[in-house]
């Protein structure tokens, strides 16, 4: 027992090894600047004497270390000096001085330097700059690999403060609410696209792919600055008259054709006046407005002269970004034309994955006009506080200390709102009292539109009497449909295909229309999962 104990104390009496980060060090070393003890900072971070005493010892040099790299450690338990210092420093100087211009660095450019450094600070050696060294070079400074994104830096930044007063300025000449600003923005859409990036297996040594797609549509979207009413997009393509919507007549978009599928200024000039100023005025109206909006644009050469885009009586005006300014200011570029963009891939890569078959035999029998109705769909879901969001570098609602201040048209706007609450209201009422009818299922919906004959009540179940023509009743029907074989998921995906076709070719409303094809977009989600 003795000689047990006496191997226990000993055991305990070991001393624990403990390796702290860097980040831990930090902390410590603040907390010694604060006036902690010893023993204190012993008990708060359970540490050993003797690694107490180290950090005590050692504060102001590990300090010095910290302040210099100015890198964050979060992870990192250790200091490793390079094997030459005079290089690593300058290195990581020149490094700082390139990233404050905001030049671009790549590898490839930290191996060269450094070789050339090399030469500078120790002469001619065997020091050969390879791609471990700026590996370890990269880690020791904890410098990250970013994509380049964005133009921000091709904006003439001093500029932009400057603008924002101006146009705060025009806002309040005019009188004018958030819900009369407008901004529309073009971009491309390459509708066939398929990632340019891949999961792959561990054994595989490369990913090869396929030519891309370069088939080519231009959308447009346009709403104004409290995202309260988005116009329906534009689209632009290259056949006048595409196959697809041979029998369509009423599209979800506003619809134009050019060679190239690009913006030219009487596509423009003629959506302004045939789109924008009658859809913005109705809007106006139902929101109890004044007659008067300013549409924000940048200086795109397909975009007409002021003067050009502007009603005779100077109610629906234009206003220009400064150059250079656009990818800050301008609020489509603000993540709102990435996030349909985003949208609409989802919709793509569902359908694709959704149909029976190969990948890319899936995406050749995509057309305008399923592409039409998906990027309708990814604007529609673009919410109305992300399109407010994205006016805030440019444009803010003020706030007025005095009531008598407030311009009529923000008045007017908040009448309009509060009437619309009350009808919503209104509307709760009379949902609670229908409350008490139970509401049909995706899959009974499905069955609703390939069986219209069938009836159903009551969570979809079938009426045990069905009525002939002659009003008499039987159970003959009944009795079949609980034995008919359950309907699946490609064969309602293909039955819905049929409907959503007659209702097109029957040139039903849009809302109908919108209704089948996200019914369609369930039971393609269904598939997926079930994959």
């Amino acid at each position: 027992m003795d000689q047990e104990r006496k191997i226990r104390k000993k055991f305990e009496m070991k001393r624990r090894r403990v390796v702290l980060s860097i980040k831990e060090k930090a902390k410590i070393i603040e907390d010694f600047e604060k006036g902690l003890s010893t023993t204190e900072i012993k008990i708060k971070y359970k540490i050993p004497d003797s690694t107490a005493y180290d950090l005590k010892k050692n504060q102001h040099n590990l300090k010095e270390e910290i302040a210099r790299y100015q890198i964050p450690y979060e992870k990192r338990k250790t200091l490793k000096k390079a094997k030459y210092p005079l290089l690593d420093n300058a290195l990581y100087l020149w490094f700082l001085q390139k990233r404050e211009r905001h030049i671009p660095v790549s590898q490839d450019m930290l191996a060269i330097q450094a070789k050339k450094l090399f030469t500078e600070i120790y002469g001619e050696g065997t020091f050969q700059g390879s791609r471990g060294y700026t590996r370890k070079f990269i880690q020791r400074h904890s410098i990250r690999f970013l994509k380049i994104t964005g133009e921000k830096l091709s904006n003439d930044l001093a500029g932009i403060d400057a603008y924002v007063e101006q146009f705060a300025a025009i806002v309040r000449k005019n009188a004018l609410s958030a819900a009369q600003i407008f901004n529309a923005d073009e971009s491309g859409l390459y509708y066939k696209c398929t990632p340019d990036s891949t999961f792959v297996a561990n054994n595989e040594p490369s990913a090869p792919g396929r030519k891309g797609n370069k088939e080519r549509l231009t959308f447009m979207p346009c709403s104004n600055a409290d995202g309260s009413f988005k116009l329906p997009l534009m689209m632009i393509g290259k056949s006048k008259r595409p196959r697809a919507l041979k029998n369509i007549d009423v599209l979800p978009v506003y619809y134009a054709s050019s060679k190239n599928a690009w913006m030219t200024r009487v596509l423009f000039r003629d959506w302004f006046f045939e789109e924008f100023v009658p859809k913005v005025t109705a809007y106006l109206q139902s929101a109890n407005l004044p007659l008067r909006a300013v549409l924000v644009l940048d200086n795109c050469s397909a975009h007409c002269s002021i003067d050009e885009l502007r009603t005779p009586d100077g109610a629906f005006s234009t206003i220009f970004l400064p150059p250079n300014t656009t990818a800050v200011l301008q609020p489509m570029d603000q993540n709102i034309i990435q996030m349909v963009k985003a949208n609409y891939r989802h919709k793509l890569m569902r359908e694709i994955l959704g149909r029976p078959g190969e990948f890319h035999d899936n995406l050749k029998k995509i057309n305008i006009k399923d592409v039409i109705f998906w990027v309708a769909e990814a604007w529609e879901e673009v919410p109305a506080a992300s399109i407010a969001k994205s006016w805030k570098l440019l444009y803010t609602e003020p706030e007025f200390d005095d009531e008598d201040d407030v311009p009529l048209s923000i008045i007017q706007q908040r009448l309009a709102t509060i009437k619309e609450k009350m009808a919503e209201r209104e509307g709760e009422t009379i949902e609670d009292e229908n409350a008490e009818f139970d509401t049909m299922t995706d899959a009974e919906i499905v069955n609703a539109v390939i069986n219209p004959d069938v009836l159903f009540y009551e969570g979809g179940s079938t009426s045990d009497t069905v009525c002939d023509e002659n009003g008499d009743t039987s159970t003959e029907n009944a009795m079949q449909d609980e034995e008919h074989e359950q309907i699946t998921d490609q064969s309602a995906l293909n039955s819905l295909d049929n409907v959503i076709t007659w209702a097109e070719e029957n040139r039903l409303s849009l809302e109908k229309q919108f209704f089948l094809r996200d019914l369609r977009g369930t039971i393609l989600d269904k598939i997926v999962n079930s994959k």
